[in-house]
């Protein structure tokens, strides 16, 4: 699980990067590439929390 939610991280930080690019080459609209990094950015906050922890944190102490 843990796995998958780094690469679903990893994932939106390439959509950051990806989506202006989209929009430099007339690929998406200027709103649309707004609205999606604004999306993508909210997804990776709330996602990255969930597989990031401490070194010599228990995972009971997080419930």
């Amino acid at each position: 699980m843990r796995k998958l939610l780094q690469g679903i991280s990893l994932l939106m930080l390439v959509l950051i990067v990806l989506l202006p690019l989209a929009y430099l080459f007339d690929v998406v609209s200027e709103s649309t590439m707004k609205g999606a990094i604004l999306a993508v950015t909210a997804l990776w906050f709330v996602i990255t929390p969930l597989w990031m922890k401490r070194e010599g944190e228990s995972t009971a102490a997080n419930l």
